[in-house]
């Protein structure tokens, strides 16, 4: 048996830890009646056919949406699809066609077998049969995903799932109806910027008390991660003018109200997740997510772990040369298996170079439809087996060694950041 060999069986045989996934609950997913392609195209794979050249308006009219029935669909999607079906967003999806469905991948032939046996596992679900069990835990050997969008949601099942709460919508409100709305929810009287911001720790404190493991910032999608601080007077300013439904550069406002989520976070050594690197969906500004940009909240906010995600792709490079700096950083590979497996096995060559295996959280599915996890949990055990074995074989590690390493990846590094003892 080959060290790749011997370490991917390992690696399959762990009930591992899924640090980020978008999941709705099954309850919701089971409700929904689309077919099987409107799901898929819900994340990822979508985003690469727009890129080799469908139309988005027709992506989102046709394909996600009902007027079409999947062979029709198909038609329009099959030349873009064949385009697509080398990125790992498509072999995620094959993956799921051939281990899954029983379908020998997706074509005009399956596309229809595909869709009858979706629909019918819906049902089932409906009837109680769980198919999130099934893929989570039967399947893909998942003993805790974190799921990031789940923490209003009272019903969801802890069998599976933790929570990560997003704090964002405290930076920078639209409008005064944005603000009552947050503020009814909380229960609190919210007038000022004084008011806005005990809003915010009590929200916080609450969703704590809820069991939520993490917050999650994803402001990098639309703006600089690079947070300064602001005086306090220059935000409320700009908190006085949205109360007015006034137009105005909110940045000061941001600014500040970061720094008030990472003094309260301080204060009770949160786990903060950072959206960093690669934004899913088609056209935006990459260099708002370098993760270099976040270097004064590191150096400011010193009892906050950082859970640093995507490996910041494409600044990878860099992401390891800030996590080998600063104790409280560490890497996070969700999504990072899919977008390039290449990348990642390379990656995490380096990362074991220079970086303290126990600061490595190894994958994380960040998938909204739930097939796409399991997918992308096998790519994933396959890529972190085969940098492992490029050790061994290298002579750097001896086997052991490196299935204690896989070992702390997907199971022990995650289940101590984020305190998943219990």
């Amino acid at each position: 048996m080959t060290s790749y060999d011997s370490l991917l069986e390992y690696t399959s045989s762990l009930k591992i830890i899924d640090t980020h996934e978008h999941l709705p609950t099954e309850k919701d997913w089971a409700a929904q009646d689309h077919d099987i392609l409107a799901e898929w195209m819900r994340h990822y794979i979508s985003s690469d056919i727009v890129s080799a050249g469908l139309k988005a308006e027709i992506m989102d009219r046709d394909i996600r949406g009902t007027g079409l029935d999947v062979h029709e669909k198909w038609k329009i999607l099959e030349p873009f699809w064949n385009a697509t079906k080398n990125t790992a967003y498509a072999r995620t999806f094959d993956h799921v066609s051939r281990d899954i469905y029983g379908v020998p991948g997706i074509n005009s032939r399956t596309v229809g077998d595909l869709d009858r046996i979706f629909r019918e596992r819906r049902q089932n679900s409906l009837k109680g049969q769980s198919y999130y069990k099934f893929i989570l835990k039967e399947k893909s050997g998942i003993e805790i995903s974190i799921v990031d969008g789940l923490d209003g949601k009272k019903e969801f099942d802890r069998s599976l799932f933790r929570c990560a709460y997003r704090a964002d919508r405290f930076l920078s409100p639209k409008n005064i109806d944005e603000i009552r709305i947050t503020a009814n929810l909380i229960g609190a009287d919210v007038n000022s910027l004084e008011d806005w911001k005990n809003a915010c720790e009590i929200e916080i404190d609450t969703k704590i008390k809820d069991g939520v493991v993490a917050l999650k910032s994803g402001v990098a999608y639309r703006r600089s991660l690079h947070f300064p601080e602001t005086d306090e007077k220059d935000a409320s300013k700009v908190f006085s003018e949205i109360m007015k439904n006034r137009k105005c550069d909110t940045s000061p406002l941001e600014n500040h109200m970061m720094h008030h989520i990472m003094k309260i976070s301080n204060e009770r050594g949160l786990v903060i997740q950072v959206h960093t690197g690669l934004h899913e969906g088609n056209g935006n500004i990459i260099s708002n997510s370098n993760p270099e940009l976040l270097i004064n909240l590191f150096l400011k906010y010193e009892n906050i772990t950082f859970d640093i995600f995507h490996i910041s792709y494409p600044y990878q490079n860099i992401l390891a040369a800030i996590a080998k700096n600063f104790q409280n950083v560490m890497i996070d590979m969700c999504w990072a298996h899919i977008i390039s497996p290449t990348a990642s096995v390379n990656a995490l060559l380096e990362f074991l170079d220079s970086v303290p295996s126990n600061k490595i959280s190894g994958f994380g599915g960040d998938y909204i439809p739930i097939d796409g996890v399991y997918g992308h949990q096998k790519i994933a055990r396959r890529n972190i087996a085969k940098a492992l074995s490029i050790k061994v074989d290298d002579e750097v590690f001896d086997l052991d060694f490196a299935k204690e390493i896989c070992r702390r990846l997907l199971v022990d590094n995650p289940k101590r950041i984020f305190n998943l003892s219990d």
